[in-house]
């Protein structure tokens, strides 16, 4: 018995040194905040707000402690609080400001929400959209403002040329975007859009992080994430693809290849096309991921082969000629990032082109070949999640071949190109619904000594379901090489 009053009498020593530590929790119009949890920094102690926002404690702590709240969707709180004073304490917890990798101005066109970031088109989307046959280009002709070449098939926004539009993959430009194919035959995209987490396109406007593209630019991201085990098989009327990535918990390797061949399809369906060898075309990708200890590499390597050839009328040509061509594309890209600490971010990057394009047409050759190169260096800063800026540079080279051969002769004409840019840019939050974007794009070129190029973009959601944004700029872009010549 003796014992058993011993332990009372600990348990009742040990309840009078706790103390209660208890209050109130409001937003900024005074209403309660439920579900908030507020305890001490370095301890367990701690509860969570009721539906009328009260809270209350035990804690064997003493002294000067600090008290810390949080809730989602507010911005979180750190209290000094003197536990001998022991007084109710009210508390204001102010709304989070949307962090700016949530709501995005992405040239001139905002972004909100967490299944938004960074994305205007999911692979999904694209291969459900009408008519787009899985093709990205086809797919975003369906956007406002943008249209497709009927006769080439290649992307264009507001009218102009395709080649003001540039397609950039992790940041890096992609020279060659599109299939090979004689004049008024629609192209493809290279690339498979399951490779992709998402699409960003613009109408509007973009980033001083781009630049030598008059009209916008195509951003095709990978997935900064290590790719589960998995095999994908597809077959249509004109081909077959298979995919397949493997696993090994901190590295991946993606493969995706695949087959196509019109000379099946054109024997059931009559085609307006002429074709002497219907359009042939093979093609490989690769990605290879690697998460490290503060980064992640990733790096992009893809193959193509296209065939074809057909009759072609032509104004200078009584008859139809025949037409052969043949081509070979290779690109490949390298991208690592990695967190600085302190809130700064790198990427670095590197992607390499080279496309071989043999055309035939009558007696008369004309292949070229294209080598380019774009070097990517940027840094990010996230002063706070209202504020964010970056800084870069960037570097391209090309170097362009085209001959011309017929009856015996030959001529041979080159033209060689490189382009550096220095570029910064910092977004800020005004408020949860308005977020401005200003910057500046510094370039060198062998056409031009300095070009400057500011940007200002500005966005504001009226609510989860409307937007409206303003871009400014001055774009310039270089003249295609076959001009250039």
């Amino acid at each position: 018995m003796k014992y058993i009053l011993s332990i009372i009498l600990f348990c009742s020593i040990q309840v009078s040194g706790q103390i209660k530590i208890n209050g109130n929790v409001t937003d900024g119009n005074k209403k309660a905040v439920q579900y908030a949890n507020i305890f001490i920094v370095g301890t367990y102690d701690g509860g969570t707000t009721d539906s009328l926002g009260n809270f209350s404690f035990m804690t064997y702590e003493v002294g000067n402690q600090l008290l810390k709240i949080t809730a989602i969707g507010r911005e979180s709180k750190s209290i000094p609080f003197d536990l001998a004073q022991n007084k109710p304490l009210q508390i204001q917890l102010q709304e989070e400001a949307k962090q700016l990798d949530e709501v995005v101005i992405q040239a001139g066109l905002l972004q909100a929400g967490d299944k938004g970031k960074n994305t205007v088109m999911t692979p999904l989307d694209i291969v459900t959209t009408a008519g787009s046959m899985g093709n990205i280009f086809g797919a975003l002709a369906t956007l406002p403002g943008a249209q497709v070449a009927g006769e080439n098939g290649r992307l264009m926004v507001h009218g102009g040329s395709a080649a003001e539009t540039q397609t950039y993959i992790n940041g890096i430009r992609v020279p060659q975007p599109y299939t090979s194919s004689p004049n008024d035959v629609p192209v493809r995209g290279r690339f498979s859009p399951f490779l992709f987490k998402g699409i960003n396109f613009s109408t509007g406007g973009y980033s001083a992080e781009y630049g030598n593209a008059l009209s916008s630019v195509l951003i095709l991201n990978t997935a900064n994430q290590i790719e589960p085990n998995k095999t994908e098989i597809s077959i249509s009327s004109v081909g077959a693809g298979l995919s397949n990535t493997q696993n090994w918990k901190t590295k991946s390797l993606t493969f995706n290849t695949s087959y196509t061949n019109l000379k099946p399809y054109s024997k059931i369906i009559t085609p307006n096309i002429d074709w002497t060898k219907p359009y042939e075309n093979a093609s490989g990708e690769l990605i290879y991921r690697q998460k490290l200890k503060a980064g992640f590499i990733s790096s992009y390597a893809s193959f193509n082969f296209e065939d074809m050839g057909l009759y072609q009328k032509n104004s200078n040509y009584t008859h139809p000629i025949a037409i052969k061509k043949r081509a070979y594309n290779s690109y490949s890209n390298t991208d690592y990032q990695q967190n600085l600490g302190d809130g700064w971010d790198l990427q670095s990057g590197m992607g390499i082109g080279y496309l071989n394009e043999k055309l035939q047409a009558d007696s008369m050759g004309m292949p070229h070949q294209e080598i380019a190169v774009h070097v990517k260096e940027k840094f990010t800063k996230s002063w706070n999640n209202r504020l964010k800026s970056i800084f870069g540079i960037d570097y391209f080279y090309t170097d362009f071949t085209q001959d011309f051969t017929s009856s015996g002769i030959r001529k041979e004409a080159s033209s060689t190109s490189s382009i550096a840019a220095l570029y910064t840019e910092t977004t800020y939050a005004m408020n949860n619904n308005l977020i401005a974007k200003l910057g500046i794009r510094g370039t060198s070129s062998t056409a031009e000594p300095l070009l400057l190029e500011p940007r200002f973009s500005l966005g504001y959601l009226i609510n989860p379901y409307n937007q409206l944004s303003f871009a400014y700029g001055d774009f310039h872009q270089q003249g295609p090489q076959e001009i250039l010549i």
